[in-house]
């Protein structure tokens, strides 16, 4: 084996090397780059001896280089760096929902309440004694019908009228009898 020969292995051996150590040392991509240019030297000088030598260089760089950007990928998160870098998700116990008062709320479920003002979508429903702002499923729903509680989400209720008959809304008595006689002969 000759020197050259010794000396393009060892620069692209050097450069795998480097690109490993970023992960380990935050040099913000100077030992990735040092690396690129080890690896691309080491190439440089295989072409110098043989063409082979080379071209064996260069296959080889071509092969281990996604090998080595999927390894930096998958290693990087648990890294240091990768730790300060990524945002850990937030617990069960940090979320909107998970505040005590809107806790009760999901009690509702499936419970049976009175709408006590109109809901155009929302308005008030009590459940239990209780007045509780509520959205219905996109319709009026008039005060005194029964509705029932489908769905909490994000601090809301949503309701639905159930099959009973809702109160009779009583239409203002006419003070004057009125008549159409449109068509008379």
């Amino acid at each position: 084996m000759s020197s050259l020969v010794a000396l393009a292995w060892f620069l692209l051996i050097l450069g795998l090397a480097l690109a490993f150590l970023e992960l380990i040392l935050p040099t913000g991509g100077i030992l990735l780059a040092l690396g690129g240019t080890a690896a691309a030297g080491g190439i440089v000088t295989g072409f110098f001896d043989m063409p082979s030598t080379g071209w064996t260089l260069l296959v080889t760089t071509m092969f281990l280089s996604p090998v080595a950007w999927f390894a930096f990928f998958w290693l990087w998160p648990h890294t240091p760096l990768g730790r300060r870098f990524f945002l850990n998700p937030p617990g069960p116990d940090t979320t909107f929902d998970s505040q005590p008062s809107l806790q009760s709320l999901h009690n509702l479920l499936g419970r049976n309440g009175i709408a006590t003002s109109h809901l155009r979508p929302s308005g008030v429903a009590e459940f239990d004694g209780k007045r509780i702002d509520c959205i219905s499923e996109g319709m009026m729903v008039a005060p005194g019908t029964s509705v029932r509680c489908i769905r909490v989400a994000g601090g809301k209720v949503f309701v639905r009228p159930t099959d009973s008959a809702p109160a009779p809304l009583e239409a203002p008595p006419l003070t004057q009898d009125l008549e159409f006689d449109i068509y008379k002969d």
